[in-house]
């Protein structure tokens, strides 16, 4: 009996691992609408008492990016949020934290020629300024379109 369900356990991980989706990025561009900084984020959702703030650690203050990201491409564009980056003017990298919609998955999917909105938080040293957003092994220079 112990034989079977290690052959059914080792066959049911061959199946879920041969359907591993590959990440893609080729097409994405990204329209940074707006750039602001502060020292206070909303925290999880308290009921009809809103949210309560969460304040930046020491030397931190909170970078919010306004995006609007279009696949350009003609395959579908895949990744995840956990993944991405910013970097300072001395190239030093800082994950991302989260994003404010609280019902929004950080795993993300473009079809071709459609485009999303997102609003995305990352922890950054006080003194510095955001350079690049780092998606996969692209970069994108951090300029708010007027």
């Amino acid at each position: 009996m112990g034989k079977i369900k290690i052959i059914i356990l080792t066959i049911v991980l061959l199946i879920v691992t041969g359907f591993k989706v590959d990440n893609n990025v080729e097409g994405l561009t990204i329209k940074f609408r707006k750039i602001s900084e502060d020292y206070m984020r909303p925290g999880p959702p308290n009921g009809p008492m809103g949210s309560m703030l969460i304040e930046a650690e020491e030397g931190m203050k909170f970078v919010k990016l306004k995006l609007t990201l279009k696949n350009q491409g003609e395959k579908d564009c895949i990744f995840d949020f956990e993944d991405v980056y910013i970097s300072t003017e001395q190239d030093s990298l800082y994950r991302f934290l989260k994003l404010q919609a609280y019902f929004t998955s950080t795993k993300t999917k473009i079809k071709p020629k459609k485009e999303i909105d997102r609003i995305v938080l990352f922890e950054f040293p006080d003194k510095a300024t955001p350079k690049e957003l780092f998606i996969e092994d692209k970069r994108y220079k951090i300029i708010e379109d007027k």
